[in-house]
């Protein structure tokens, strides 16, 4: 089924409410609501089949007849007005709504951040006595319920002109950010508050998001089970009817028995509602009822439950952002979101990693923004009070970005590039003519490392957009990085005071100087085929850093090695290096397998020779190993009988079972040992798996890990000494 399709379906269920003799509508159309300006109004709602309904608001006038019992009509663009005016449907019977303004509406959306009331924040007593904005008008629609299905409605909700009789149980990131824009816009601003404490970025994304990431293509595939007309819901249905069928038999029986009901049949993974957890059943309820409305862009703070995604949460932003810009119709939808805030996540790099995601979505979608506040948190309270200067830096990036404010400074200072010059790294970064530090004092959290990857605390002195660092104890610097821990209070600051944001940086160094200092009797090895481990492939084949085959090919291969070279968030560097016998005389096989190069091994490999500085992983000269190395799917069933291997996991005795690029493996184990040396699997992936020794929290040999989301450099040497 096409997309298009999908979307049909959805659009039925939008407008599906159940007919009755009144004309009626979605609670969200209700007095002092706003419609947004400069963009076709739809209004909506349900009519007995056949009944005239007219639709009359600030001098239009428009009738449509509902058929099948429901009825849209679409009012022309209108300007800005803060002056309410009485908007009318009348059928047989005559529903009318009071002080209704036109401006622009902003969804606000997201977990418990963004949820976190006005009442609950700093000087919480004084901002609500000052909330007196007649021109922002609040819509809460916190539903906490999730569904399977679409939902046509957030019923129970009414729009509110913000006073402090109501504003402090809105959403408080939500209302500083309407506040701000009604000051400097002097427009109507209508905020809908959708959101939910604790949910993770799936539940809000729609069906079409996860399709367009290829890391999420498996959750796209359970949920069109159930979208009516795929081949995925007509197998799950018919097995769920079947199901239900049986048990309705034997329930019957065990009555007429006297006997205890039978338990009911488990549907098929992706009919079956576990939690509000669950991809796509918030964005069914609490953003599908909203689709045909017009608005004009969205605010998002969410992340802490997905904090242990680490790069694979960039994936998931897109997803999201391109559901919502489809099902909208809003291709360029702005879409303006909070950096998470400083606290303590466990692994002090566990939130720098995210930080990154989330600035790497930033930098890559034109439409979008991050407000950073790495200076505002609380180490030990994952809800900072201070929402104002979040809110307020939110309306900032709106001003700019979608309301054409230049002259402003929104955008936090952030990492452009980096070089050094004499023993000293120079930092340049953008959205800044001149770096400062709030409190006067010297510049925080900056630090320096060489090509040994111990970081040192840096020196450093502003220049301009430029932080020169350096360090007695780095003489020859490699890699910096700036507020790369969850505990940070940051005082680096651009000219309007906006915080810089996190990263991490290196300039390129010889990928073989790496392996000559680390194993220096590689000197003998040629480089065949360089590996970014983080992001192997593009197009359809791996994207190699080197590739050297076609210069090697037709020599004869004399022994084959690898070298897998891991750097962690913390700086620290594991490798592990490998040399055997050849087993193959075909360069171009050496490669990451692929289906169209027929690679395929899974063999013993001899004399083998392992070098590395993982604990737990042996070093030495060992009799043999063995080696998987394929391009498809595999199972746990050791059906080479590997000496030791299970069953049970995905270890050093597995079996592929296509030809075809799947999955993936590329491993190489001290089977007598029972270790695995490396493992690259999953190639295809955003966050493939990567490995050096036996990982100690799941599979041994890596299979699901995504652990290359952990290191901030991974490469895979491909070698061979040839004559």
């Amino acid at each position: 089924m096409k997309w298009s399709g999908i979307l049909l379906v959805s659009s039925a269920v939008l407008l599906g409410f159940s007919a009755g003799a009144d004309v009626k509508m979605p609670a969200f159309f209700s007095s002092c609501m706003v419609l947004q300006r400069d963009a076709p109004a739809n209004l909506w709602g349900t009519a007995d089949n056949g009944e005239s309904v007219t639709v009359s608001f600030k001098g239009q006038s428009r009738t449509v007849t509902a058929k099948d019992g429901r009825w849209m009509v679409t009012l022309d663009p209108m300007k800005a007005d803060s002056k309410g005016e009485v908007l009318t449907v009348k059928g047989k019977n005559q529903l009318t709504f009071a002080n209704v303004v036109t401006g622009d509406v902003w969804i606000c959306s997201g977990q418990s951040n963004m949820e976190w009331s006005l009442a609950k924040t700093e000087n919480a007593v004084e901002e609500q006595k000052n909330a007196d904005v007649p021109m922002l008008r609040l819509f809460d629609g916190r539903l906490y319920r999730a569904s399977m299905k679409p939902q046509d409605d957030i019923p129970g909700k009414t729009w509110q002109v913000c006073s402090p009789r109501n504003a402090g149980t809105f959403s408080a990131v939500g209302y500083f950010f309407g506040r701000d824009l009604c000051r400097e816009l002097n427009v109507p601003i209508g905020l809908i508050s959708v959101n939910w404490g604790g949910t993770r970025i799936e539940p809000w994304t729609g069906i079409y998001g996860f399709s367009t990431q290829p890391s999420l293509k498996n959750i796209y595939n359970t949920l069109l089970v159930n979208v009516p007309g795929t081949p995925q819901s007509a197998a799950a249905y018919k097995k769920a009817i079947e199901d239900m069928e049986k048990w309705v038999a034997d329930a019957r029986k065990a009555v007429a028995a006297g006997q205890v009901l039978p338990d009911l049949p488990v549907l098929p993974n992706g009919l079956r509602f576990i939690s509000q957890q669950q991809p796509a059943v918030l964005f069914n309820t609490m953003i599908h009822p909203l689709l045909k409305f017009a608005f004009k862009g969205a605010i998002w703070y969410q992340g802490c439950a997905n904090v242990g995604d680490g790069a694979l949460y960039k994936d998931k932003m897109k997803a999201l952002v391109a559901s919502w810009r489809k099902e909208f119709g809003k291709p360029d939808m702005p879409f303006y979101f909070v950096q998470l805030a400083p606290f303590n996540y466990g692994s002090p790099f566990r939130l720098p990693i995210l930080w990154e995601a989330q600035q790497g979505f930033a930098d890559e979608d034109p439409n979008a923004a991050m407000a950073v506040i790495n200076d505002i948190g609380n180490f030990r309270n994952i809800h900072p009070l201070n929402k104002k200067d979040v809110g307020a830096r939110l309306a900032l990036l709106a001003l700019k970005h979608t309301y054409g404010r230049k002259d402003l400074v929104a955008d936090s200072p952030f990492f452009e590039s980096l070089k050094m010059e004499n023993g000293r790294a120079v930092v340049t970064f953008r959205n800044a003519k001149e770096l400062r530090t709030r409190d006067g004092k010297a510049p925080k959290y900056f630090e320096i490392a060489g090509l040994d990857h111990v970081f040192y605390p840096a020196d450093v002195v502003l220049r301009g957009k430029c932080a020169i660092l350096s360090s007695a104890k780095v003489v020859s610097p490699y890699m910096v990085r700036y507020a790369w821990n969850h505990n940070v209070t940051t005082n680096l600051v651009n000219e309007n005071n906006l915080p810089a944001g996190a990263f991490r940086a290196s300039v390129p160094i010889s990928i073989r100087s790496t392996l000559d200092r680390l194993v220096p009797e590689a000197g003998n090895m040629e480089i065949v085929y360089a590996v970014n481990a983080k992001n192997v492939w593009s197009g359809g084949f791996p994207a190699y850093l080197q590739d050297n085959s076609r210069k090697l090919a037709g020599k004869k291969v004399k022994s084959i090695g690898y070298f897998m070279y891991l750097v962690g968030a913390n700086g620290g560097e594991r490798f592990a290096y490998a040399s055997m016998d050849p087993f193959t005389q075909e360069i171009a096989k050496l490669g990451v397998p692929t289906a169209a190069g027929k690679i395929f091994f899974q063999q013993t490999v001899r004399n083998l020779y392992v070098k590395s500085n993982v604990p737990g992983l042996s070093s030495g000269k060992f009799e043999d190993g063995n080696i998987e190395f394929w391009s498809g799917n595999y199972t746990q069933k050791n059906s080479a009988n590997v000496p030791g291997a299970s069953d049970q996991t995905f270890d050093f005795g597995d079996t592929g079972t296509s030809l075809h690029d799947g999955y993936g493996s590329f491993q190489l184990h001290n089977y007598r040992l029972k270790q695995t040396v490396f493992a690259l699997n999953n190639f295809r992936a955003a966050a493939p798996d990567v490995g050096i020794g036996n990982n100690r929290q799941g599979n041994p040999d890596y299979t699901f890990s995504a652990s290359s989301k952990d290191y901030a450099v991974a490469t895979l040497l491909i070698l061979a000494e040839v004559e």
